[in-house]
């Protein structure tokens, strides 16, 4: 009579052996699964580039910062970009306008002469300066697809004298990696760039 502890054994081990390969089928299955899941776009994309275009941009967006608003006190949060795979790449900055407007480029103004329609002005005059900087660094995003999108979101806050009447305001300007590829860099064309953007204010 053969032992129950030899019997139970070889049950496990047939067990075992049936059940090995269902394992081996299951995750193949799921790796499988996980491949038809995943864009295969996705995973040629080369996030070190990604990152080294997004700093081409930050830089860029700094310099037209630092170039418009002398005080370096009115930076509040510096660019700062990332990239989403199927929408692009967006970076965000944000300004204390009231502050940037105290320094101008034609010397200091007088905190009782800075209103709400000057900081308006040089929002407006900055918004330019931005869709420019986009303009000029278009050839700069290889990563980006011509499907995606390149979008700046710039905040503006204005920290004055309570009871003033503030001029705080997002400006989010978005285009399309292949209005970029077409237009960039043609200044003769920046009417027509402008008007492919999406500019949302508010």
């Amino acid at each position: 009579m053969e032992d129950s502890n030899s019997i139970k054994t070889r049950w496990v081990g047939s067990r075992g052996i049936v059940l090995f390969p269902a394992l081996i089928l299951i995750f193949s299955l799921a790796a499988v699964s996980y491949g038809a899941n995943q864009d295969p776009a996705e995973a040629t994309i080369d996030y070190g580039i990604v990152q080294q275009d997004i700093s081409k941009i930050e830089q860029a967006l700094g310099l037209a910062i630092s170039d418009t608003f002398k005080d370096t006190f009115s930076l509040v949060q510096r660019p700062k970009g990332y990239y989403l795979p199927g929408k692009g790449i967006s970076v965000s900055f944000m300004l204390n306008i009231h502050r940037a407007v105290i320094n101008t480029p034609f010397g200091q103004v007088r905190r009782s002469s800075v209103t709400p329609e000057l900081k308006l002005q040089r929002i407006e005059e900055f918004k330019e300066k931005l869709i420019r900087a986009l303009q000029e660094n278009g050839g700069s995003f290889r990563q980006v697809r011509k499907e995606e999108s390149v979008t700046i979101a710039a905040f503006f806050e204005d920290r004055n004298i309570p009871d003033e009447p503030n001029a705080n305001k997002t400006i989010v300007l978005s285009v399309l990696k292949k209005d970029l590829d077409e237009l960039g860099n043609r200044i003769d064309r920046l009417k027509e760039f402008k008007q492919r953007m999406k500019i949302v204010e508010y």
